[in-house]
């Protein structure tokens, strides 16, 4: 080693060892020296915080780092060979220097294009300004679709009140509507059904609904005669009223008369049907009842003009046939023509009385009362009270007296009292296991008729058959049961007699009423 610095001299004696020259090179070399060695420590430092940075671009650092240093070391190492010849020593680390070095600039021009995509500070700001602008427009957005969010939310909150309110004021109205409401599909289901169509149906809605009238109706027969009007209300497509019937749990064989209105969605075509049925039972019966007092009035318009049509000619008749037998029986009073003629006077004068009495009937304000055999009206009554109940569940007995019970009444008016008295015996025994029914006419000794009808349901306590007759409010301020009965105690005094209701001791309850009876042909008493 020794022999290869004796080879060479010191690099001073190049200049001269002139000490401005010395200086200058040392000077130099030291600062350049610790300019790089500063660098490097800067970059290791900025790699070391810098974690995100990816693997190629921190080895691309830190082999710049080391080019730097060596870079120092180069300049250390030609101060150090003013004084000492380490020629040899200085070549292999600028090697090692120009290594690094080459291997630094490979990387760097293969990172350059990468490196000029980074933009720069100014494009940077930019770019964050852009992107505030834009996240400022996305929560100013964000923003104003919350509010209309909101607003979405209270609207739809007010539309599903009002919808619950709406279908609220359907249901009551569908409840309050007299008789029975209801909606079915294109194939006869039950959409909707008011309490009305359940008591008749006599099942809960949840047994009713998506069913048939087949299905839940107890007379398969009246569900399919029910089905088939529906259908042709949906082929017909228009409104249509249709009288049908329907049995009822407890009242019986009933007659409806139905409204029904096809169903149509937004593209019109029919999708069902809603309907409205009342019950037209007691109507019909009292348009029976009418059209027979109808007739009955016609009759008796017919039978005044007939008696007015043979007044005349019948008194012209009995004064010829009269004054003939005066003249005969003045002439020859035992002439044989005398009693045959008195025996045409007899006829014609009974004929007068007869038509006197037409006359007198159907003139009459009071024409409606005369003498009428009770047991007929209490049968003809009864008969028609009793059409529609379950007469194959009742046990219906009538009890009268062999001889004719004669009254003097409006034969309409008691009908009605009886028929009135029979519907509400026969209600009174819907729940009843066995119910049966006993209905009696006799004449009573006080010359008074009874006509009784009991019955054994629940019958009713005596507190309730003392206000049973009178009105819902009576001129007394007491609570009544109802109109129907009050006009039956009405009708019942009106004629001269008296009703009451009385508990049985069997358990159930009787309905009594008694009118005067006729008097007697013969003027006995």
């Amino acid at each position: 080693m020794m022999s290869q610095l004796q080879d060479f001299m010191p690099h001073g004696m190049c200049l001269l060892w002139r000490p401005e020259l010395m200086l200058l090179h040392i000077a130099s070399d030291a600062l350049i020296a610790a300019a790089y060695f500063a660098i490097p420590f800067g970059i290791a430092r900025f790699v070391r915080l810098r974690r995100d940075l990816e693997q190629e671009h921190r080895a691309t650092a830190l082999l710049f780092a080391a080019f730097i240093a060596l870079c120092g070391l180069t300049h250390l190492a030609s101060i150090l060979v003013l004084w000492v010849p380490l020629y040899v020593w200085e070549g292999w680390l600028k090697a090692l220097t120009a290594v690094v070095s080459v291997a630094t600039a490979f990387l760097l021009v293969s990172l350059v294009p990468q490196l000029l995509k980074i933009p720069s500070s100014t494009a940077l700001q930019q770019e964050v300004l852009a992107h505030q602008h834009t996240i400022a427009a996305l929560k100013s957005a964000q923003a104003a679709l919350a509010a209309r969010v909101g607003e979405t939310e209270s609207e739809l909150n007010d539309a599903l009140e009002k919808e619950q309110l709406s279908n609220s004021l359907l249901r009551t109205i569908v409840e309050s509507a007299p008789g029975l409401v209801y909606a079915k599909d294109r194939r006869g289901r039950m959409l909707l059904a008011n309490n009305g169509a359940l008591d008749l149906i006599g099942k809960p809605w949840a047994e009713v609904q998506g069913k048939r009238d087949v299905e839940f109706l107890s007379d398969p027969r009246q569900g399919e005669a029910v089905m088939a009007n529906d259908r042709l209300v949906m082929a017909g497509d228009a409104v249509q009223a249709i009288e049908e019937i329907v049995d009822h749990p407890t009242k019986g064989k009933r007659v409806w008369f139905s409204t029904k209105t096809p169903m149509h969605d937004l593209t019109g075509a029919v999708t069902g049907l809603v309907g409205v049925s009342i019950d037209v039972t007691e109507q019909k019966q009292m348009q029976a009842n009418l059209l027979h007092v109808s007739r009955l009035s016609a009759m008796g318009e017919m039978a005044a003009a007939l008696a007015h049509e043979l007044n005349q000619p019948l008194a012209a008749i009995t004064n010829y046939v009269a004054g003939s037998r005066q003249v005969i029986a003045r002439e020859n009073p035992a002439s044989e023509v005398v009693a045959p003629l008195d025996r045409a006077i007899e006829q014609t004068l009974r004929a007068g009385q007869i038509i006197r009495r037409i006359r007198a009937f159907v003139s009459n304000e009071d024409m409606a009362r005369h003498p009428e055999d009770l047991r007929e009206l209490v049968s003809e009554a009864c008969s028609l009270a009793l059409v529609g109940a379950a007469l194959q569940a009742i046990e219906t007995r009538v009890r009268q007296d062999e001889r004719p019970v004669m009254v003097v009444a409006d034969k309409v008016q008691i009908e009605q009292v009886i028929h009135n008295l029979t519907r509400n015996a026969i209600e009174a025994l819907a729940e009843t296991q066995e119910p049966r029914l006993e209905i009696s006419v006799r004449a009573g000794e006080d010359e008074m008729a009874l006509i009784s009808i009991v019955d054994n349901g629940p019958g009713v306590s005596e507190t309730v058959a003392d206000r049973l007759f009178q009105p819902f409010v009576s001129t007394k301020g007491t609570q009544g049961m109802g109109i129907g009965l009050s006009i039956c105690r009405s009708i019942v005094e009106a004629h001269g007699g008296k009703i009451w209701m009385a508990p049985q001791d069997e358990g159930g309850s009787g309905f009594f009423f008694t009118l005067p009876l006729a008097p007697r042909p013969d003027g006995a008493t």
